[in-house]
């Protein structure tokens, strides 16, 4: 499933490797309108300079629902 979610205040990001898969991703911080920070997966490592603190911008998401509910990033747009 995608979902689209917008508004979001890019906070920060760093690289970390999977220990189970070996594979590189990044953890993206972001805080929503009412200040709450949300933690999100890239796959992508090449966004990291992307993820400019302070900016704001819309998400797409991929949504895994089974057992466990996995999130990870699929796109994003800069607005601003």
């Amino acid at each position: 499933m995608i979902a689209e979610v917008n508004s979001l205040e890019i906070r920060g990001r760093e690289k970390k490797v999977s220990g189970r898969m070996n594979r590189e991703y990044l953890i993206v911080r972001l805080e929503d309108e009412t200040g709450k920070i949300i933690e999100l997966l890239d796959w992508n490592v090449e966004n990291m300079e992307r993820y400019q603190k302070g900016l704001i911008a819309n998400f797409r998401l991929n949504l895994d629902i089974g057992k466990y509910t996995n999130i990870s990033i699929r796109d994003f747009t800069i607005t601003e």
